[in-house]
């Protein structure tokens, strides 16, 4: 294909913006009761040919450049992402890939002959039965002690998680959204630490100047499933 590097955008005849049917005050073109829309001219096809046929402005490059470049740097610094909720007082995180569903507060449906604390009950979302089960109870979490008072809204939610063939849903006291992270962000769960919840944690993720506790899906799907034997 042959380029005219002098070709400039202001030598085109742009008649379609002045008589045809993107003119701004009549389209009086002869030509469109023959092609009914300029799409269909010969001179628009024409005026399509030479405006492709113009060599890349050497600014056009330079941008286009520098944007692909920034794209493959973001994408190479998320390589994870996770959604981040509160439970009582607890900051924690779950990958986003075992999220299924975040729906608001449902109606649990007690189960009878079962009064542990770890299974709730039953909810329904969309025509399923899915088992509610208290994720606070795994990870040996208390209630909330602080007062969470901000300028927005906090709404409790649910979650559902599923994992191979597994599925539950469990309500949270608040839903932050997703964060990406990489694994060198990722930071070592203190030596010093040791507890229930830190048993599930994979690693501690910083958000706001908060320490969030990635939680260990495996670890934790393991443990809801023996936890209802």
């Amino acid at each position: 294909m042959s380029t005219h590097p002098e070709l400039q955008r202001d030598e085109l005849d742009e008649c379609w913006n002045r008589i045809g049917v993107w003119s701004t005050t009549e389209a009086s073109c002869p030509e469109l009761k023959r092609f009914v829309h300029c799409r269909n001219c010969n001179h628009y096809s024409a005026a399509g040919r030479r405006m492709l046929e113009r060599a890349v402005p050497d600014d056009y490059r330079r941008e286009w450049t520098a944007r692909y470049a920034q794209q493959e740097q973001v994408a190479e610094s998320c390589e994870h992402s996770a959604l981040l909720f509160r439970l009582g007082d607890e900051w924690l995180a779950l990958e986003s890939r075992y999220i299924s569903e975040i729906t608001p507060v449902r109606k649990i449906h007690s189960l009878p002959h079962r009064s542990d604390k770890l299974v709730k009950g039953l909810v329904n979302i969309r025509g399923e039965l899915k088992l509610c089960i208290s994720i606070g109870t795994i990870l040996k979490l208390d209630k909330a002690r602080d007062d969470y008072s901000a300028d927005h809204e906090i709404l409790e939610r649910m979650i559902l998680i599923e994992h191979e063939q597994q599925s539950f849903i469990f309500p949270v006291s608040e839903v932050q959204g997703t964060l990406p992270y990489t694994d060198q962000a990722l930071q070592a769960l203190p030596a010093t630490l040791a507890n229930a919840k830190n048993n599930f944690t994979h690693g501690i993720i910083t958000w706001n100047e908060k320490h969030v506790g990635l939680l260990d899906h495996e670890l934790l799907f393991y443990a809801l499933a023996r936890g209802l034997k």
